[in-house]
């Protein structure tokens, strides 16, 4: 039975008759005078923005979630303690701000209204700290018996410097923390007074957004604190935001639709998150080895950086840090509950409206099959070996996308793809040598020794517009394989001559094994017959070969030559795109020196049983599906010149098309 979890907003008041135990794996109190100053003023803010709108009801400051679970082997039948997983800085420092408010809280209604303080235990320390309230001690050293007690004792100094220095009023804060403990409901005095308690959702206070776990019976905080911790029971942005975004105690007019508005939200938020855990839509604009835990992060992350605009726009000296890892709650939070004219509702809606026309131009984006294979292409491109492309620079790559959709008509926004496309895979026509000299460059001569990353992205838009001129929806390149496979290791269609220099012997014997083979293949092999039993001695062991290694080198670059003048392959062709497909890391080991028709079988064989992913050219150029049925092309064992000349011109028919865009920057 997995654990019960419930995420809802809880009113600060509703807090101060509990009970809470912060446990001993928990990491000690450590907010600094910055933390607390910071929290003041954002209580200072939502105050008087209270107090600039006295006619709204239901408006509220949230603090971030508070974890708890409940202690069972603390708890009685009259008192309930939970022990703290998460949260504790944000409770402890609660805390210290209302016992530094306490006198006045009691002193509003004559100690008739005043409401106790929450207990709060430290587990690994005394009690006496708190039960004392020892931290308002005038001298901070009085307090370090332990480094939480004397962070808890500064972080209180801070309040009141806080206070003392800003001139304001406690009621002030007060009034936002504990209303029911406030006057603001005039003409009530006495016993009238006493007996008043506001409406829960009229309330324009500070809430916290309360995260229980029901904890299975043989279970305990630890292993929930445990599964906290690694993400198996953690609260994302995405939980906390959605918490902001569906609540319906803000709502004080038709309550049951509001109700029913939440539920169908929430329904549309899960379609929303599922549909984009499709691997194939996801991988469009997204590593499969990110760090979001739920992927409509990526929605949330698009609009938050309009909605921190917006707020900046407003109030530049908002205290909101884009860097940090609650950006995005935070943003929300403050926009939700502070921006505009107060107006939850409102801003709910209109952040909703920006969730749903984003979500929906990505959903759009994947159903095309252009758009689709083109924005996955130029994702994929841009991050290729691109160390610097982090998230952040995603984004910013799909906020521009954004833009430029928004703008553009469907013509127009395809030739833009094309044209950041091919701003990826150009290749200048003609590049200066060493020497000073312009020599002719261009896709033709591109090659393996020095332009391999280039190659690698030309043969990547190949492959994907391969699928993408089949204009059938359910033709989808699948960028996740792409990636997840490494499918970018080159193999050499014709096989590529020995490297001797450094080599090792087991490599020879290897290679002379799928030579012999070959050359039986080809009826070559009576004359080479000799050489090849000659070369068989020289490298039967170390020793031997040592002996004998230039005329073992001789016989080896001897065979190379003879399947090179069968193919007509010169040295020009035989690292360029002629010669050269994509395939994963372990099928390139396994093709080895293979002729055209075996590497083809291996290819098959290991799609099967192996269940890897062989790209669609791949299989292509080892059927030789771009060659014409002529007589020079009888011999499907080699890669001959018609075969490299009809690939080579389908590769290029592609690059012109997208390099017919290319803007020389």
């Amino acid at each position: 039975m997995e654990e019960k979890r419930t995420l809802e907003l809880r009113h600060v008041a509703d807090l101060l008759t509990m009970h809470f135990n912060i446990p001993s794996y928990q990491r000690g109190y450590r907010w600094e005078s910055k933390h607390i100053e910071a929290l003041l003023d954002d209580l200072y803010g939502f105050s008087k923005q209270m107090e600039d709108m006295p006619n709204k009801q239901g408006k509220f400051y949230c603090f971030q979630p508070l974890a708890i679970v409940k202690n069972k082997k603390l708890s009685n039948e009259t008192d309930t303690v939970y022990d703290v997983i998460d949260g504790q800085q944000r409770l402890t420092t609660l805390y210290l701000l209302l016992s530094y408010l306490e006198d006045t809280r009691k002193c509003n209604f004559s100690g008739r209204l005043a409401t106790s303080l929450f207990t709060l235990k430290y587990e690994s320390r005394d009690s006496d700290f708190f039960d004392n309230k020892e931290f308002k001690s005038s001298d901070i050293k009085e307090s370090i018996r332990n480094i939480d007690f004397f962070y808890m004792t500064r972080a209180y100094k801070a309040i009141e410097s806080w206070f003392e220095q800003k001139e304001i009023s406690k009621n002030t804060i007060l009034k936002v923390l504990t209303p029911d403990n406030y006057k603001i409901i005039s003409g009530l005095e006495g016993d009238a007074l006493l007996n008043t308690k506001i409406e829960n959702d009229k309330k324009n206070d500070v809430r916290f957004i309360w995260y229980e776990v029901a904890a299975k019976d043989n279970t305990d905080s630890i292993e929930v604190f445990s599964q906290l911790n690694y993400g198996k029971t953690a609260l994302t942005a995405t939980d906390l935001v959605k918490a902001l975004l569906l609540q319906c105690d803000i709502y004080t007019n038709n309550r049951a639709f509001m109700s029913e508005l939440a539920f169908r939200r929430s329904y549309e938020w899960d379609v929303m998150e599922k549909q984009l855990q499709d691997p194939f839509m996801w991988s469009m604009f997204m590593r499969s080895d990110n760090s979001f835990t739920s992927h409509i992060m990526v929605v949330l992350s698009l609009i938050c950086n309009g909605l921190y605009q917006e707020l900046l726009n407003k109030d530049p000296k908002i205290k909101i840090q884009k860097e940090s890892k609650d950006f995005i709650y935070d943003v929300c939070n403050h926009y939700l509950g502070t921006n505009q004219d107060g107006n939850y509702a409102k801003n709910v809606e209109y952040v909703w409206k920006k969730i749903q026309a984003t979500y929906t131009a990505l959903y759009n984006w994947y159903k095309n099959p252009n758009t689709y294979h083109l924005i996955g292409l130029l994702v994929w491109l841009m991050e290729y070996k691109n160390r610097d492309f982090s998230n952040e620079n995603r984004f910013a790559l799909l906020k521009s996308l954004f833009e430029q959709y928004e703008v553009k008509t469907k013509e127009e926004f395809m030739n833009y793809l094309k044209k950041r496309i091919a701003e990826q895979i150009h290749v200048e026509e003609h590049i200066k040598t060493k020497e000073g000299m312009i020599v002719p460059w261009g896709l033709k001569y591109i090659n393996y020794n020095d332009n391999v990353e280039q190659i690698i992205k030309i043969l990547v838009t190949f492959n994907v517009e391969d699928i993408r001129n089949q204009q059938k929806e359910s033709a989808r390149f699948p960028f996740h394989l792409l990636r997840d496979g490494n499918i970018t290791s080159l193999e050499h269609i014709h096989p590529q001559n020995l490297i001797l220099d450094n080599i090792k012997l087991d490599t020879i014997q290897a290679w002379l094994t799928v030579k012999e083979s070959s050359l039986r293949q080809l009826k070559e092999y009576e004359q080479y017959e000799k050489d090849i039993t000659v070369l068989k001695l020289y490298i039967k062991n170390e020793e031997s070969y040592k002996e004998n290694i230039d005329a073992a080198h001789g016989i080896i670059n001897k065979i190379d030559k003879k399947f090179d003048d069968l193919a007509n392959m010169s040295e020009g062709q035989m690292h360029t795109l002629y010669n050269l497909s994509l395939v994963d890391k372990d099928t390139n080991s396994a093709l080895s020196n293979n002729l055209l028709d075996v590497k083809r079988e291996i290819l098959k064989e290991r799609q099967k049983s192996k269940n890897i992913y062989v790209l669609p050219t791949t299989h292509k150029v080892f059927g030789k599906y771009y060659s014409a049925a002529t007589e020079s092309n009888i011999l499907p064992k080699l890669w001959t010149k018609p075969d490299r000349e009809a690939y080579f011109a389908a590769i290029e028919s592609v690059y012109n098309d997208f390099n017919s865009h290319y803007t020389k920057k």
